[in-house]
């Protein structure tokens, strides 16, 4: 069972499950007891998955609320690009009572968000008072995140200056934050930084957020230095750094060349009541694999299990490769099978790479297993191939 549907098996542990056979053709639901998810997570039938969710969401209120259900089917159809099922899914929810509450209304702007569907996403914001949904800067703030997450910039910026005064709605500092990461992802960071002064005007003060987005910007566009200058500004407006922080700084350490200064840091952090995440340790993974030196980032991968750390999308890419080229295929291999058991959808070009290496390696099975894994995978339907053992030899 993959970790998405043992997490979402567990939210509905209580809910009554419902015997189907997988040999048989889903059929309506003629009863008011939803499908249980473990059905629905399986469901090869892309369409299917689709008419089960709005049968289910028809019959129930309960079901309407479960936020993980319509995460993953949502980021299930989007990976496969089927948006048509994605907009039957979020439209039929404008035919439901809980569509004038607020929060209900924005979770579907959100969804299409995540779905890249930023013009679908501007639609239903722009029909909620026609759906009884009055609009606040929580609805402002939900599109404006719509818009970075679709990196639709332009929109963004459009939307945050003449929106509040279309509503009579003034931006807070969720909805600077979200336009200054939109300047910054734009190269404007300069611009991002004169926005501290616009939020000082209106009585504004800005969040570890602020910061963390300017400083991860000047490390990357200005330099050391001049994200030195952000790191200063902190202490300035009283601000007090978090571990996202200290992370934007090792990796301005570490792009720096300044490496054993990062190692310090890296090393300083719980002592000073600071708890190192994925993102800590992923900073020296990336490092160490560019490097060529695969044993020291072998080391801070084992590091990051010792501590219960949960490694993420960006762990592997990076280490498997070069764990291919430094001949610790078993490992590289078990990288592979825990990246499909999370479902991250990764490079299919490094997945081949690792089944021919395999196959190099006189581990065939091994390499059929992960060719296996690829056509099966209900994300991405990967096209790999087992190469000849003779003519890869």
């Amino acid at each position: 069972m993959s970790v998405a549907a043992y997490r979402l098996r567990n939210i509905l542990k209580s809910q009554k499950t419902v015997a189907i056979s997988a040999a048989k053709t889903p059929r309506p639901l003629t009863c008011s007891i939803p499908i249980p998810i473990k059905v629905l997570i399986n469901e090869p039938n892309l369409i299917e998955l689709a008419i089960n969710i709005n049968q289910n969401a028809a019959k129930s209120a309960k079901f309407r609320g479960r936020h993980n259900i319509y995460d993953f089917s949502i980021s299930r159809l989007a990976v496969a690009k089927r948006y048509n099922l994605i907009e039957s899914i979020i439209d039929k929810h404008k035919h439901f009572e809980e569509i004038s509450r607020e929060g209900y209304a924005l979770r579907l702007v959100t969804l299409y968000g995540k779905a890249g569907m930023f013009d679908h996403a501007r639609k239903l914001f722009d029909e909620l008072p026609e759906l009884g949904c009055e609009r606040t800067v929580k609805s402002l703030n939900v599109l404006l995140k719509a818009g970075v997450e679709c990196k639709r910039f332009d929109e963004v910026f459009d939307v945050f200056r003449k929106v509040p005064a279309e509503l009579s709605i003034n931006c807070d500092v969720v909805s600077y934050n979200t336009f200054i990461h939109a300047l910054c992802d734009t190269g404007r960071v300069d611009e991002g930084l004169l926005m501290i002064d616009e939020m000082n005007e209106k009585g504004l003060s800005p969040s570890v957020v602020t910061f963390n987005t300017l400083l991860r910007a000047f490390y990357r566009e200005k330099g050391f230095e001049e994200g030195e200058m952000i790191w200063g500004m902190m202490d300035e407006y009283d601000v007090v750094r978090d571990i996202g922080s200290y992370n934007v700084k090792l990796q301005g350490l570490v792009d720096k060349g300044e490496l054993e200064k990062a190692v310090s840091l890296f090393e300083s952090l719980e002592s000073e009541g600071l708890k190192r995440n994925v993102s800590s340790f992923n900073v020296f993974i990336k490092r160490y694999c560019d490097e060529g030196n695969v044993e020291e980032a072998k080391k801070y991968y084992n590091k990051l299990l010792e501590s219960g750390v949960t490694p993420n999308e960006k762990t592997f890419p990076p280490l498997v490769p070069k764990l291919c080229g430094n001949g610790d295929l078993d490992l590289a291999f078990e990288l592979c099978k825990k990246m499909f058991e999370r479902q991250f959808v990764v490079d299919e070009a490094l997945l081949q790479l690792v089944v021919n290496e395999l196959v190099k390696g006189s581990k065939s099975e091994e390499a059929e297993e992960l060719v296996e894994r690829g056509k099966s995978n209900r994300f991405v339907q990967y096209n790999l191939v087992m190469p000849s053992e003779n003519t890869e030899k």
